[in-house]
């Protein structure tokens, strides 16, 4: 089972996010707070779960504030914020802040646990119209130099391509569809691409795979 912290001030959104993950299976709730600091709390005094749904918008400590106080303190956490606007400030806010992906809350079941899922692999899930939003600001930045890392000699083709598409932000399912592969498929190269690399998530891959 995943185990799930929730942030959420609505009990009543808390409770339908409740229910959405109950249709996705496999998924349980360890904790639920009500604002970012009885979250870090909950953090200190209970095992860490697997993946923190965080709101952003609370009274007293806000969700931004609470993933960068979290993240210094536990890197490797994964943290899921969740919204009910597309706000292009907050969003890359909750990037800087280390938010592992942005979604907004009206998001369907099934996609909600895709995202969770993504995450724990090491993708960086955004809604559509988010992921929209981080395409326009990167189109209008300079590219920075960027060249290949001697440790991308150690992959094989196949495996290089399936780097790079996850250094665009891809899902899983997302570099399938490019490679016209399947999930399963997609996965094993990443295990490959870790155990190569002699890395545990996606960003490392990255940072190790490409020199700036």
């Amino acid at each position: 089972m995943i185990k799930i912290g929730l942030v959420e001030d609505n009990a009543q959104l808390g409770q339908d996010i409740r229910d959405k993950l109950a249709l996705g299976g496999e998924v349980t709730i360890v904790w639920e707070e009500r604002d970012g600091s009885s979250a870090l709390k909950a953090m200190q005094l209970e095992a860490l779960p697997d993946v923190v749904l965080m709101d952003i918008s609370m009274p007293g400590m806000d969700g931004i504030e609470a993933t960068r106080l979290a993240k210094e303190k536990y890197p490797s956490l994964k943290i899921l914020m969740l919204t009910v606007m597309d706000d292009e400030k907050k969003l890359f806010e909750a990037l800087k802040a280390g938010a592992s992906g942005y979604l907004l809350k009206e998001i369907r079941p099934h996609l909600l646990k895709n995202a969770i899922d993504e995450v724990l692999e090491g993708s960086l899930p955004l809604s559509p119209s988010l992921a929209s939003m981080a395409l326009n600001y990167l189109k209008g930045k300079p590219k920075a130099q960027e060249s290949l890392s001697p440790e991308m000699g150690k992959l094989s083709k196949r495996e290089q391509e399936v780097l790079q598409w996850l250094k665009k932000g891809m899902s899983v399912r997302q570099i399938g569809e490019q490679l016209f592969i399947s999930d399963k498929t997609v996965r094993k190269h990443l295990e490959h691409i870790y155990e190569k690399l002699q890395v545990h998530s996606g960003k490392e891959a990255i940072a190790k795979g490409f020199e700036r």
